[in-house]
């Protein structure tokens, strides 16, 4: 994870806009949305009983 938050940060550093994004400590650039976790676990609920009924 940290390798790919580097590498886009290098990406990103050649771009004017998101640079000045990456330097402001406010942005939040790296972090998740707040409901990731209960998107995540309801996809794979979705998932496994989907799997089920079949």
């Amino acid at each position: 994870m940290r390798a790919s938050v580097t590498k886009s940060a290098e990406i990103a550093a050649g771009f004017p806009r998101l640079r000045s994004r990456l330097a402001t400590p406010t942005s939040e650039y790296n972090a998740a949305p707040a409901t990731t976790f209960e998107h995540g676990l309801k996809a794979l609920l979705n998932g496994l009983t989907a799997d089920l009924e079949t």
